[in-house]
């Protein structure tokens, strides 16, 4: 069982102390204090690792312009101490953050952020679900209000929220188009359900019109730019877009950013259909009940293997230069996760 004393403790963990390259993230030595009133001690097992880290590390996230800091948006741990009413100690514990700080070996938490495991729950495959899987399901429910039999179209549906929609997408009983390219994806989606869409040779625009002459219910964006308009063409009266991410020209995301998010609201005053942002790191704060909620429900949804986090690699904390190198190069399919112990 964790230490349950009240002091310091001693503690490394990696920070960006300016942007930049996988250079700039560096391992230092720190401690964490006793927790204040309303939050808790959590010992770090494992930290889910994203692109909006890469990203942050850049200086080209527009949640996080501030350095230092410590990346990382979500993890798994288990509980050393709490102020008030809080969980035992020793009790193994979720989190998605509204702001990074993941990548660390102790970490003081509001209480109302830790959502506890359920017993047989791996703690690595875990930490794949927070992000990716809430994002998923605030698309899905939050913002596209599909229903049951409504097709739908996902961009990128090999990545990390993509496989998250098509899983809870198959789920939902969605008929399900996905985007992806050729290397390996087309088994992979044909798992879910998805009918894949190779973007690199054919035109996912033309494919969609020609299947589905009337148009379909609901497109899942994370790309931006010029795809927003053709993903807004597919839609049937009635229909949204929903956007979640912008993949942005490196130098310029924030930027790339700023100007997608004002397409996506110049879109919505348009008549017939609909067009949303969701960005669930700040949807944690204003819905603390939703996120308690569904982030107890996709917890056990990976316990009975009702998703299936896709974990590509564990990784010492140590390590997290290499890992984001190797995203960077596209080297890797899948969640890598941090481990801090």
């Amino acid at each position: 069982m964790a230490p349950q004393e009240r002091g310091a403790i001693s503690c490394r963990r990696i920070v960006v102390e300016r942007f930049g390259g996988v250079e700039e993230l560096r391992e230092v030595e720190t401690t964490v204090a006793a927790p204040p009133p309303g939050h808790t001690r959590v010992k770090v097992i494992a930290a889910g690792v994203g692109f909006t880290d890469l990203m942050a590390r850049a200086g080209e996230y527009l949640l996080q312009r501030k350095v230092p800091f410590c990346p990382g948006y979500e993890l798994v741990g288990e509980v050393v101490d709490t102020s008030g009413e809080g969980m035992a100690p020793g009790t193994l514990v979720a989190a998605a953050l509204p702001k990074m700080g993941t990548y660390t070996e102790y970490v003081v938490l509001p209480n109302w952020l830790l959502v506890p495991l359920p017993d047989g729950l791996d703690p690595h495959l875990a930490a794949a679900v927070p992000l990716d899987y809430l994002t998923a399901l605030s698309v899905l429910e939050t913002h596209g209000r599909v229903a049951r039999g409504d097709t739908v179209l996902i961009q990128g549906a090999s990545g990390g929220v993509g496989q998250a929609l098509s899983q809870l997408g198959r789920r939902s009983g969605l008929r399900m188009y996905g985007t992806a390219s050729a290397s390996g994806s087309e088994e992979r989606l044909a798992r879910y359900g998805v009918e894949y869409i190779d973007y690199r040779r054919q035109d996912f625009e033309t494919i969609i019109r020609e299947r589905e002459p009337h148009g379909i219910q609901a497109v899942f964006d994370h790309i931006g730019g010029s795809n927003l308009a053709k993903s807004y063409r597919v839609l049937a009266p009635g229909g949204v877009l929903v956007s979640y991410a912008f993949a942005g020209r490196p130098g310029h995301m924030i930027g790339d950013t700023v100007r997608g998010a004002a397409r996506v609201k110049l879109m919505n005053m348009r008549p017939g259909r609909r067009a949303a942002l969701c960005m669930v790191p700040r949807e944690l704060k204003t819905n603390r009940d939703w996120y308690r909620v569904s982030l107890e429900r996709l917890l056990t949804l990976a316990r009975s293997g009702e998703i299936e986090p896709s974990i590509a690699a564990i990784h010492p904390l140590a390590k997290a230069g290499d890992v984001h190198a190797a995203l960077e190069r596209r080297e890797i399919t899948g969640k890598i996760v941090l481990t801090a112990s």
